[in-house]
């Protein structure tokens, strides 16, 4: 029997794996059983436990509905990670089958070298290292406004979007971090027919094809729309999204596709003031869809076949 699981950075503590989930948690329960229905045994994991190859020392199996917390070693014959950072998988552990493949993580972790992979559709960026280095390149940037961000960042934390005459002002909420530096999109146009004013279009990607996609709205007074910032989430029919995004979306697809191993990821789009589309960044890790949104499934057997292409 093929056994799968799905590996989070959470303790091995009780018999409640997914309690962090909140209100998506019936949308994860979902997909766990459409996993079984496939015939699998499986499991949600956590790194800690993980003792190297494809061997866990504990695990919860779900079973019935419910998890049964395992103390034996589990040996999954795939690992869908979920774990958010570089600390899983290994760098060099073979024996381990994880979507993604860690090459393709690193890609997505690592802001700088997405821009390079993928420069000809995004905002023109300058990497900056240590942030007194900000000073001396925020003249090469064209726009009035100017983008800073971590180039390892998540949820849009530690961001500064303003004037350029005011980065001199920004406070970083760790020290040493280190960044880049990039022109602003306005994207306060909107997208015809899905919003009116400023957005992020994240569309998200499974087996090359695009499954399932939103826009995010920053709050009022604030640049940033990450539902982590204050920013609301709509989900959006791919038909209406702009034939500029869906052509860049086949072509990314195409490359990724062949060059990491099938990933699930997603591309976050925003249309600049002339019409042209950017890319603000890519990422491996996606929100899932809320219980009631019509592309829950789509998104959820598009999954499923994902993780069967590589068992």
């Amino acid at each position: 029997m093929i056994r799968f699981g799905m590996c989070f950075s959470r303790s091995f503590e009780g018999v409640a794996p997914l309690s962090h989930i909140g209100k998506k948690l019936p949308v994860y329960l979902r997909l766990l059983e459409l996993c079984q229905a496939e015939g699998w045994k499986v499991y949600i994991l956590t790194r800690k436990t993980y003792k190297g190859g494809n061997g866990f020392d504990g695990a919860w199996l779900f079973k019935n509905g419910k998890f049964v917390r395992v103390e034996e070693t589990v040996r999954l014959d795939l690992v869908f990670d979920w774990v958010g950072n570089l600390l899983f998988p290994p760098k060099n552990e073979k024996s381990l089958k994880v979507v993604n493949i860690r090459k393709f993580k690193e890609l997505t972790c690592n802001k700088w070298e997405t821009y390079l992979k993928l420069s000809s559709y995004m905002p023109k960026t300058y990497w900056v290292g240590n942030l007194k280095n900000a000073a001396k390149l925020v003249s090469k940037i064209t726009t009035d406004n100017v983008v800073l961000k971590p180039y390892d960042g998540l949820r849009g934390k530690g961001i500064f979007i303003g004037l350029k005459e005011d980065l001199k002002n920004f406070s970083p909420e760790k020290e040493g971090k280190k960044y880049i530096l990039q022109e602003f999109i306005d994207t306060s146009n909107g997208v015809p027919n899905i919003t009116s004013g400023r957005h992020d279009l994240r569309i998200v990607v499974v087996n090359g094809k695009a499954v399932w996609c939103h826009v995010r709205v920053p709050a009022e007074g604030s640049l940033l729309a990450n539902a982590a910032q204050g920013g609301s989430l709509t989900e959006v029919d791919y038909s209406k999204v702009p034939e500029s995004v869906k052509k860049i979306v086949k072509i990314i697809s195409k490359i990724f596709y062949k060059e990491y191993d099938n990933p699930i990821f997603s591309l976050d789009f925003g249309i600049d003031k002339d019409g042209n589309p950017k890319i603000f960044e890519i990422n491996d890790q996606i929100g899932f869809p809320k219980w009631e949104m019509k592309n829950r499934d789509n998104f959820l057997n598009a999954l499923v076949q994902n993780f069967s292409s590589k068992i």
